[in-house]
């Protein structure tokens, strides 16, 4: 069955149209992900701080025995 040319046309543009809009998207994304990494690089040595001091250990309760007779 042969198309026609005025399908194929559309559907050339559509394409064109759609792959246009993918492209805008993946470099929007790529931009974003560059950002954020940059972000998290520029946070990263500003969050090494000194690790918190030992808390001393709580020592366990002790259980109460109730006789049951």
């Amino acid at each position: 069955m042969a198309t026609r040319k005025i399908d194929k046309d559309r559907r050339e543009r559509t394409s064109n149209a759609v792959r246009e809009l993918l492209e805008t998207e993946r470099l929007a994304r790529q931009a974003k992900t560059a950002r954020l990494r940059e972000q998290r690089l520029a946070a990263a040595p500003a969050a090494k701080s000194p690790p918190p001091a030992a808390r001393p250990g709580r020592t366990p309760k002790k259980r109460k025995i109730i006789d049951i007779s």
